[in-house]
């Protein structure tokens, strides 16, 4: 794995535009990367059924509809989009649709079509995707697509973060195929790490491969890391994992994302639910 250098984040304007826009910016600046800003609108026709159209909306209504949507997200488009340039050119970022040798850059790109599929999509040819979290503290459609489709690393970021650092890492050790795959897709943002902690609860403790394999493989590529586990009897797993990134003072906490099926859709397991609605540091996660 190669340090990150194509980033995408979805934006809407449901609040903090100017912290997520700050967020983002610093962490293509941490990579030196180029981040692709993605702002989706609807047509307002697209939520109504065919058949409602056909037979009872009024023309004159229906368009009068999309008037005044699209008045309404061509302005707010216009704001954001002014909003951000002033933010590159505040933090020396350049505006470009392609990715620039010379050091970060960033692209508003503005496209019509359901926000979750567009970051299903889109992700698949990014490194990584970096979601706000929500503010009702559930996934979203768009958080499930960006796990559950992409096929890369999602960075969860808090809503009023404006500042990436890494300095210090958290890693979330429980010996499962997710686990790996994040400490995999993470390991460029761990050889930069000035200090690296592995994780695990004690419910976790018995499972193999346990934190000691983990500390060796990490060796073997220049990261040097030390292992503890952390008391999830008392509380949840979540939250155990949580009291340990404050005591040790953690900048990211790298983990995996997990599911489970309930009959037939995907729901997040406890511990990703739980980062999602509490985490106060920035997570990379992967499924």
């Amino acid at each position: 794995m190669s340090v990150p250098k194509s980033l995408l984040m979805p934006l809407s304007s449901s609040g903090q535009e100017r912290e997520r826009m700050l967020s983002a910016l610093s962490v293509t600046v941490h990579f030196n990367a180029h981040l692709e800003v993605l702002h989706a609108t609807l047509n307002p026709r697209q939520f109504i059924p065919d058949q409602v159209v056909a037979r009872r909306m009024p023309q004159n209504l229906l368009h009068e509809l999309e008037t005044l949507a699209k008045k309404y997200s061509v302005t707010e488009a216009s704001e954001l989009k002014q909003l951000f340039l002033s933010l590159c050119e505040q933090h020396h970022i350049l505006h470009s649709k392609r990715f620039s040798p010379d050091g970060p850059s960033a692209y508003w790109q503005e496209i019509n079509g359901l926000r979750s599929e567009l970051v299903g999509e889109r992700g698949k040819v990014s490194d990584l995707i970096i979601v706000p979290q929500p503010k009702s503290g559930n996934p979203t459609s768009t958080f499930e697509a960006a796990i559950m489709h992409s096929g890369k690393p999602v960075l969860l970021v808090p809503r009023t973060l404006t500042t990436f650092s890494a300095n210090r890492v958290l890693i979330a050790w429980n010996g499962s195929t997710e686990s790996a795959r994040a400490v995999t897709s993470a390991l460029p943002v761990l050889k930069q790490a000035k200090d690296v902690v592995v994780g695990c609860s004690h419910r976790s403790a018995v499972r193999e491969p346990g934190i000691g394999a983990l500390i060796r493989y990490l060796e073997h590529h220049g990261v040097t890391a030390v292992g503890t586990h952390f008391d999830s009897r008392r509380c949840s797993a979540g939250e155990g994992l949580l009291q340990l990134s404050e005591s040790t003072g953690s900048d990211l906490i790298v983990m995996g994302a997990f599911t489970h099926r309930r009959v037939h859709e995907q729901i997040f397991g406890g511990m990703t639910r739980h980062m999602v609605g509490h985490a106060r540091i920035p997570v990379w996660m992967m499924h």
